[in-house]
């Protein structure tokens, strides 16, 4: 949730992907025109990249749902390049080409030569980026390695990917905004963009009939959301969901209480104050003007993130979970051993004290103290029960004396909790397969991830931490790592996914054995590690570790506002 996307080697990886292309670009007519994209010959694939699903979402489209394209054109136009980022407050990483908001945009990478009587089922990508930075053009996303192993293992996809806004661009909320039902942009722009495939999507090859929703981190949350949206209404948009690292209920849900002084701040900040409406006002402020008021670092607490506005999201995702309303369709689902270690923060738990004290007051948790002395008894201060999972004795003591103590806590509140929470409901009526990863990744000097170390596995005292995963399911050489047993397990997993894109079932000829979590009566995870390096391979676990403390921690889930 709290992963930067800083990555140096974006201009690199242009001038490489530039070189290698054939320049015949290929041709699709889409409902609007004709775009013109890349055939990648290395590669065996066309790609389409920052073709516009909705309207410029600047001036009069600010805090506006996504508007539908409204033009035709002759000839053709070309889909060469990724389109702006949407704003957000890091440039530096995400803005290699272009920031702004006209950055409603989707990516289709295909197979060449899809038979005209075929169709081939469809990946859509929701990065992540805690809700608050993050674009579809970042190198980790490049989605050929993923699409030519889908050709490899005779299970061909069309894989996409989007850009959505976030932060307040997305997500702002008031009592103007909820007044005026421009609420939950950031999913709405996702529906706009899945509307926009199940339209088109026939004309690259692909089938409208059989869409997969993608995401991990808060990519996650907005499957699990797109999962409750209008109480697990589809319209056929989606027909999968895979869901890496982070459930709707993950997430926060912060009412007006919480965002009206940060809209009136805003308000005051750009002299929309004496307006008889502010909102129409904030439409007519510049672009640059407005841009560092809506500024998620500057914002405090968690940033913007959706809320529960009565339309999109009609209830607390706990509730709509319980009651059954949710998109009842086969699901991917799981979490990384170690996520606790991406927001747990360093150097501050050395006591019973300091644990305490995190958990009563800071924002997002909301429990009462006899709650948090109750979780500290469930969470003893024993370093072989915390995490990084399987550190034995080790305390990573410079990181803070209770520090492995804190990550288990942190973890299972927002990941592993609400994981075992949803599998069991979800599992209730569709086939849902659940792991948990386990193998710590390679890193190296352009990895966005990871920013304090150079070359090799991430420290220990991360362990398997968040995003640990994503490298090997999209298989980019680059971020898998040189050794054999991770190029094996990214090819595992790449092609696993690849078999629930297809038909809803992950298994395949030489994977592991990956049972629905509902043939257990505990629930069966499978955990998905190397074979080697310390590893020994994928097997299959009941669903119990800390199920003590992770059942008590659902318990209390609604006091976190979920």
């Amino acid at each position: 949730m709290t992963v930067s996307r800083r990555n140096s080697s974006f201009r690199a990886a242009a001038v490489w992907l530039l070189a290698t292309v054939s320049y015949a670009g290929p041709t699709v007519r889409v409902t609007n025109g004709t775009y013109e994209g890349l055939h990648l010959p290395q590669f065996g694939q066309d790609i389409f990249l920052g073709i516009p699903y909705a309207q410029d979402t600047g001036r009069e489209n600010r805090f506006r749902a996504p508007q539908a394209l409204n033009e035709t054109w002759n000839g053709t136009r070309l889909a060469q390049t990724y389109s702006n980022a949407c704003p957000d407050f890091q440039p530096d990483a995400d803005a290699a080409y272009g920031m702004g908001e006209d950055c409603l945009s989707i990516n289709v990478v295909r197979p060449t030569g899809i038979p005209e009587n075929r169709t081939l089922p469809v990946a859509v990508w929701i990065h992540g980026g805690s809700y608050q930075v993050g674009t579809s053009g970042l190198p980790n996303y490049n989605l050929t390695w993923l699409v030519q192993r889908s050709v490899e293992i005779g299970k061909p996809i069309i894989a996409t990917s989007i850009n959505y806004r976030k932060g307040g661009w997305g997500m702002l909320y008031s009592r103007e905004i909820q007044g005026s039902g421009e609420t939950n942009l950031s999913l709405r722009d996702m529906r706009k963009a899945l509307a926009w495939i199940s339209e088109n999507i026939s004309g690259f090859g692909g089938d409208k009939n059989s869409v997969t929703i993608w995401g991990e981190s808060a990519g996650s949350f907005a499957v699990g959301q797109l999962v409750i949206s209008y109480g697990g209404r589809t319209d056929g948009l989606f027909h999968r969901s895979i869901q890496e690292s982070g459930s709707a209920a993950t997430a926060w849900y912060n009412g007006s209480d919480w965002y009206q002084p940060i809209y009136d701040k805003i308000v005051r900040q750009t002299n929309c104050t004496d307006w008889p409406d502010t909102l129409s006002c904030l439409r007519t402020v510049p672009y640059e003007t407005i841009f560092p008021f809506l500024d998620s670092s500057k914002v405090g607490g968690p940033g913007f993130y959706p809320t529960v506005d009565g339309d999109i999201i009609p209830n607390y995702p706990t509730e709509l979970l319980h009651s059954g309303r949710f998109a009842h369709i086969p699901h991917i689902y799981g979490s990384n051993s170690d996520e606790g270690t991406d927001n747990a923060p360093t150097k501050i738990f050395n006591t019973d004290q300091d644990i305490y004290d995190y958990l009563l007051g800071s924002t997002g948790y909301d429990f009462p103290p006899d709650v948090v002395r109750k979780i500290m008894e469930l969470y003893p201060d024993d370093p072989a029960q915390g995490i990084p999972l399987n550190t034995g004795e080790e305390r990573f003591a410079e990181q803070g004396y209770q520090y492995k103590r804190a990550a288990a806590i942190i973890g299972d509140v927002f990941y592993h909790a609400t994981r075992l929470d949803d599998a069991r409901h979800y599992a209730k009526y569709s086939p849902t397969y659940v792991y948990r990863f386990n193998t710590r990744p390679f890193v190296n000097g352009t990895n966005a991830t990871f920013t304090d170390y150079i070359g090799g596995l991430a420290p220990a005292y991360k362990g398997v931490q968040h995003f640990s995963e994503v490298a090997f399911i999209f298989g980019n050489p680059q971020f898998v790592g040189p050794w054999e047993e991770y190029k094996a397990l990214s090819e595992q997993m790449s092609a696993q996914w690849i078999h629930f894109v297809n038909g809803g079932d992950p298994n395949g000829e030489a994977l592991p054995k990956w049972p629905k979590y509902s043939e257990g009566s505990k629930g069966l995870n499978l955990v998905i590690q190397a074979q080697g390096r310390g590893y020994n391979g994928s097997y299959v676990e009941e669903d119990t570790y800390r199920l003590a403390g992770r059942e008590y921690l659902t318990k209390w889930a609604r006091r976190r506002h979920v």
